[in-house]
């Protein structure tokens, strides 16, 4: 990452996943503890579900907001604004002694870390069309390193001073963040939408982008793939402790182990792949891979735990590594250059609806039969694949194309 406005934006999102996966192994027990001590006429496990889904709902809000106002104002103005509104929420966190202010501290973070579409629009801007699958696959590889790394800090903060030290951290990151941010990207949009958005404006694409060709069946595909996978997140260290009797240390070294797959699939081996496959094909080989890694995650006795469970995370980093930058560059190729921040927001958006109603629905399954969110979403994967099947035929020109040029450019 030579580029230096690269590695500003790859921090950025590290810094976002970061603070989602540090929360990963304490929220749930500390939200439920203030929620009982808060003495709120609401169900304790209910809290739980509502602050875990915050996050992720104001993602689903604010994602087309903040892609939109940078496609009007710039990127340089949101992606600061936003990691500042980070920092706010990480304090917030810090200092919450309620369960009221621990909820309102993951809805500001939410609002903050929606800022992804604001970075992959800038990535867009300043990247040539053959090289921006490789490009997305770095904000893949943020996710991954996101979950390698925050699950274990966040365990080891926690247990040395408490969710003060947590929340500051986090937060001292994103400041520091903001002063890289501040120095290294100057702004990249040549050209600004004049068109007047107001607040309602930026989720009328919504209604309309399921019927656009390409497009839309390329946001049904993302918004069930997301679902699916996040139907396993949310239970799978429940799966482990229950099933598998893994302790909370090894749950957090099996979440870090998928992270690092993740990253290095996608930040190291992103561009062999597509040179290789191209992207319809890696659009079509993701989906199955990924079913496959999610149906077998609560199959084995306890002696065939280890190869399995290993087994699996392979299959889930390599699927992840080749549909998150498949689909994300096949929406930016077929964007105009001034809508990149609205689409990609929109597309951010529905991702965070989908993880907001994944772990709803898993919650459901588990409490009927512990296997049932991971066969359930192997077989919505494999639906995806169908879609993915039907829409192979109007990305012939387009995938070939990007292939032939993704080669040349690889090769020299």
């Amino acid at each position: 990452m030579k580029d230096k406005r690269i590695l500003t934006l790859f921090l950025t999102i590290f810094i976002d996943l970061l603070g989602f996966g540090i929360i990963i192994p304490i929220l749930p027990v500390i939200a439920k503890k203030m929620a009982i001590q808060s003495g709120l006429h609401l169900d304790a496990d209910v809290a739980v579900g509502l602050t875990m889904s915050v996050f992720s709902l104001m993602q689903f809000l604010f994602s087309p907001i903040w892609g939109s106002l940078s496609d009007k104002i710039g990127r340089r103005p949101i992606i600061l604004g936003s990691i500042l509104a980070t920092a706010v929420g990480y304090v917030m966190l810090g200092i919450s002694q309620t369960f009221v202010v621990l909820f309102l501290a993951r809805l500001v973070a939410g609002i903050g870390s929606a800022n992804i579409s604001a970075a992959q629009a800038y990535i867009a801007d300043i990247t040539p069309p053959q090289e921006r699958a490789k490009k997305m696959g770095l904000i893949g590889a943020a996710f991954g390193l996101g979950f390698v790394f925050g699950p274990p800090i966040g365990g080891a903060l926690f247990s040395a001073g408490g969710l003060m030290w947590v929340g500051f951290a986090t937060a001292a990151l994103c400041l520091l963040n903001f002063a890289l941010a501040w120095f290294t990207l100057p702004e990249s949009l040549s050209e600004k939408n004049t068109e007047h958005r107001s607040f309602i404006s930026s989720f009328t694409g919504l209604r309309h982008v399921w019927k656009e060709e390409i497009i839309g069946e390329l946001f049904i595909i993302n918004v069930i793939y997301i679902a699916a996978f996040s139907m396993m997140q949310v239970n799978a260290s429940v799966l482990w402790s229950e099933h598998f009797h893994l302790t909370e240390k090894e749950v957090g070294y099996m979440f870090g182990f998928i992270g690092i797959c993740s990253a290095v699939v996608q930040g190291g081996l992103i561009g062999t792949i597509q040179k290789t496959l191209g992207l319809k094909r890696m659009l079509l080989y993701g989906c199955p891979v990924v079913a496959v890694g999610l149906s077998i995650i609560p199959l084995p006795s306890q002696e065939w735990f280890i190869p399995v469970q290993l087994t699996a995370v392979l299959f889930l980093a390599m699927g992840n590594g080749m549909l998150m930058p498949a689909i994300n560059s096949l929406i930016s190729v077929n964007t105009p250059a001034h809508d990149q921040g609205k689409t990609l927001g929109l597309l951010q958006s529905t991702g965070s609806l989908a993880r907001s109603v994944g772990p709803v629905v898993s919650g459901f399954l588990y409490s009927a039969a512990f296997f049932l969110p991971y066969l359930s979403a192997g077989a919505l994967m494999l639906l995806t694949l169908l879609l993915a099947i039907r829409l192979s035929s109007k990305l012939k020109i387009t995938a070939s194309e990007k292939q032939n040029a993704d080669a040349e450019i690889l090769d020299s």
